[in-house]
């Protein structure tokens, strides 16, 4: 009787976990193919987050992390509502836009920022109700014109230093950053600064910045302090810029 009872045992968990492989499995197939139906792309899954059944109301439903087949500068969310069962959202659009903004703005940043080594991205946040797939193509400063501007737009920038970085050297720098971001018309526009050691490889950490909720402590490698400002803030010229440097790492 004891090996049986086992036996059944390890069968119901045996069970259990094809189950729920299966599940994840279906899951991923069914937020794929509304995304490629909705946009007719094929995607790429890069991770998969498995939501609470029972708490979905609490913490969410399924969620991936997904890009278009070759263009993974284009890294975006996607996911199953947790209040309407079957039905998904994504923020692909905004995926789209991050990157024309990038793109647009990386010249006059290597010229802010001449002389140091970085990585950065533009990070993108407006409601998913005032943005639809036939805004595919649009310019993201013809919707910010036209469409909405209601929205929040950080230049999120990763500064290698070989040690803790000295403030006063990139105050400037980052005074002018913050004037380029508040030039754009968005309604909350600021940067966020990472200083992080020069070994670190921060560029998948920044082409996700959007989407991995990490703040730069959270990082993997050595981050000295960060520097975060935004268009609501009294920053009138480069010295104010020193009060907000937070030191993290000793």
């Amino acid at each position: 009787m004891k090996k049986r009872t086992i036996f059944i045992l390890i069968l119901l968990m045996l069970l259990m976990g094809v189950t729920g492989c299966m599940s994840e499995a279906s899951s991923q197939e069914a937020i794929l193919t509304y995304l490629e139906e909705k946009y007719d792309e094929k995607f790429e899954v890069e991770a998969f987050d498995e939501g609470n059944e029972a708490l979905k109301q609490m913490y969410g439903g399924d969620e991936l992390i997904a890009h278009p087949v070759g263009k993974p500068e284009h890294v975006f969310l996607a996911g199953e509502y947790r209040e309407r069962d079957g039905e998904y959202y994504d923020n692909y659009v905004l995926s789209i836009w991050q990157d024309e903004l990038t793109r647009h703005y990386d010249e006059k940043i290597s010229e802010i920022l001449v002389g140091m080594d970085y990585e950065y991205r533009v990070l993108l946040y407006v409601l998913g109700e005032n943005y639809d797939k036939t805004m595919k193509s649009m310019s993201a400063f013809d919707y910010f014109e036209t469409e909405n501007n209601e929205g929040s737009l950080t230049f999120s920038v990763a500064i290698k230093t070989s040690d803790s970085p000295d403030i006063k050297e990139y105050k400037k720098a980052i005074y002018e950053l913050l004037q380029l971001a508040n030039a754009i018309n968005v309604k909350t526009t600021g940067v966020s600064i990472g200083f992080v050691h020069n070994s670190a490889d921060v560029k998948d950490y920044i082409r996700t910045s959007a989407i991995n909720n990490t703040p730069w402590s959270n990082m993997v490698g050595e981050v000295y302090g960060t520097v975060t400002l935004d268009n609501r803030l009294d920053i009138n010229s480069p010295d104010k810029v020193e009060e907000y440097y937070e030191k993290l790492a000793e």
